[in-house]
């Protein structure tokens, strides 16, 4: 299949707990295969937070994400089709009632880690991080070094099985530009978790940290509904 170019990527939640499994399957069988429909995604993911926020307590405000995944050139035009479709859609009242979005993002493939897997039942789940450079002056230096010695490094910790780097579509001023998606096979992302944490010691004493290089919101993830980490296309 061809390689994925650009991802979209929606948080959302439901906004009624008690109606939360109508929900999921109305985004199982009726949401996901409307916004497939025509030259859109080639594929689509459902995840969840590992820990998602008590029902009424402070929190994230938001409990799954969906990451649709583009190919080809254009990304731009193509999210912005998927993003036309979406408010046909509720123009046309075939959206959930409990159903909230809370956030988009777009994102273009980036560096020299751009070759992302295709989902599969061996992907377990996610740990996806919002990384940035805290000083614009040396952000193509910082670039190198993520692409050379902090992917590599996160690799060989034995966490993750592959790592795949995004830029935004469209950048801020303010905040995080770039983004890295760690696939994970362990049936427990926790112990992702725990064997990239145990790497991190010995990388800060051995000076392997960029002195500009910070990390912004990272999530742990596994997979949700009935597509999961194994997706829908638009063929299914």
């Amino acid at each position: 299949m061809a390689q994925t170019t650009g991802l979209l990527i929606a948080y959302n939640k439901c906004i009624r707990l008690t109606e939360a499994p109508e929900w999921d399957a109305w985004y199982d069988d009726i949401h996901l295969p409307d916004l497939m429909e025509g030259d859109g995604p080639k594929v689509a993911t459902r995840w969840i937070l590992t820990d998602p926020p008590a029902p009424g307590m402070p929190g994230i405000g938001f409990t799954h994400l969906t990451i649709y995944e583009f190919t080809g050139g254009d990304i731009g035009h193509k999210v912005r089709s998927f993003l036309d479709r979406d408010r046909e859609l509720r123009r046309a009242g075939r959206i959930h009632p409990t159903h909230a979005v809370i956030d988009v993002h777009a994102f273009v493939a980036h560096g020299r880690w751009n070759d992302k897997p295709e989902p599969s039942p061996a992907l377990k789940s996610h740990v996806l991080t919002h990384v940035l450079c805290t000083d614009s002056r040396v952000e193509l230096e910082w670039d190198q070094w993520y692409d050379d010695q902090h992917v590599p490094d996160m690799l060989g910790s034995g966490a993750f099985t592959t790592a795949t780097r995004w830029r935004r579509l469209d950048p801020v001023a303010n905040g995080p530009n770039h983004m890295t998606l760690y696939d994970v096979a362990f049936d427990s992302v926790q112990e992702a978790v725990e064997k990239s944490a145990a790497v991190m010691p010995g990388l800060l004493a051995a000076g392997r940290k960029h002195p500009c290089h910070t990390g912004a919101m990272t999530l742990t993830l596994q997979p949700a509904g009935r597509h999961g980490g194994t997706g829908l296309r638009p063929s299914d």
